[in-house]
């Protein structure tokens, strides 16, 4: 018989959600649940392709650099440990990524950047298109210039999501699959949360249901800056061609997988929560890659599909207490860097249920009524 009472109680088994309940299982000894109306990673966690960018990233500076940046060094470590302790391997990829430029534009951007980010400490090299073809011949020789990241890293999100259910699993994290949490209320010392198979009591609740984290809250009369984004991905195996680095061109991705595939990303539309793939996306996704790769020409996707990023309208993740619910914390909105802020996302969650003072100033993270 399932218990009715927990010390924290995550809803959502998304990245995000499944690294909080496997950093809680190993510095405390709380009796942790995760409610999932679906099965891990099933929504934006298991649809991303994984990139783990920081000096190739878009946040020139500020707090969500930073954040990105804590969050990639914990990646080494984690990974380690998950391999280690479930025996699935991660697909974890530390090659580096290379970004194209193929306007006068584009090239002094990225011109730009590179100096901006040596200026910072990271290490990254502007490149000759045909210095960037001795790194990845299949590259297309029509590009303007090129910057090589080789901090950026990739891994595979699916198998981090599994790795991290079966590692907490072993600490005696519950989790409850298919099941949808309808309605939840906090008093002075619990939560009292309504599923559908029951209720559940808490002393701690924490919302990690991704773009569905405003709905879930909405009934409380807090308004959560935050909608879903639509997301479309494909997949195909090179015959001709090889790639081993993440290869970039604004706004499409390449990312090589272990298995062979090379994942191709990806759309941005907001339709509200239609999930779904479309011509149109296909039709662009594939003329992206084609423009980075020429031999991608004429590809059939080996398969395709959607996904609904939570992207918060303040323009960075919201991590922590919610005000009138004190006992329920909110993590959520990193749109698309779920799976790169999954590792500095659950310390911090941890340190605000532990008491501990947060290692990252969480001012800029808290959540605001508007």
């Amino acid at each position: 018989m399932e218990a009715r009472r927990a010390d924290v109680v995550i809803i959502g088994a998304g990245a995000i959600g499944c690294a909080i309940a496997h950093r809680l299982s190993r510095a405390t000894d709380l009796r942790v649940v995760v409610v999932e109306r679906g099965t891990p990673g099933c929504e934006a966690s298991n649809a991303a392709a994984g990139v783990l960018a920081v000096a190739s990233g878009h946040a020139r500076k500020g707090v969500l650099l930073g954040l990105r940046h804590r969050s990639a060094q914990m990646f080494p470590a984690l990974v380690a440990e998950l391999e280690a302790e479930t025996g699935i391997p991660l697909g974890y990829r530390q090659d580096g990524s290379i970004s194209l430029a193929f306007s006068k534009p584009e090239a002094v951007e990225l011109k730009e950047m590179v100096e901006h980010r040596n200026g910072q400490g990271m290490r990254c090299s502007l490149l000759a298109p045909s210095e960037a073809r001795q790194l990845e011949p299949s590259l297309n020789p029509e590009c303007r210039a090129a910057a090589l990241f080789p901090e950026d890293c990739s891994i595979d999100s699916a198998c981090l999501v599994r790795a991290l259910v079966q590692a907490a699993e072993q600490r005696g994290v519950e989790f409850r699959l298919q099941t949808t949490v309808r309605s939840l209320s906090a008093r002075n010392e619990s939560v009292d949360l309504d599923l559908d198979s029951g209720q559940l009591e808490a002393r701690h609740a924490i919302v990690a249901a991704g773009a569905w984290s405003a709905e879930l809250l909405a009934a409380t009369g807090l308004k959560v800056p935050l909608r879903p984004a639509h997301g479309e991905m494909a997949a195909v195996r090179p015959q001709t061609w090889t790639l081993r680095h993440v290869v970039t061109a604004n706004p499409g991705y390449l990312v090589p997988r272990a298995d062979g595939e090379v994942l191709i990303g990806s759309t941005t539309a907001f339709l509200g929560f239609e999930k779904r793939v479309t011509s149109e996306g296909m039709a662009a996704l594939m003329a992206r890659a084609e423009t980075m790769v020429p031999d991608i020409g004429g590809t059939v996707p080996l398969r395709a599909w959607s996904g609904l990023r939570p992207c918060p309208t303040i323009r960075r993740p919201i991590i922590g207490f919610l005000p009138g619910l004190e006992r329920v914390l909110l993590a959520t909105g990193h749109h698309r860097n779920g799976i790169l802020l999954a590792p500095i996302t659950a310390q911090l969650v941890t340190e605000l249920i532990t008491g501990a003072s947060p290692s990252v100033a969480m001012q800029p993270f808290r959540f605001r009524r508007h």
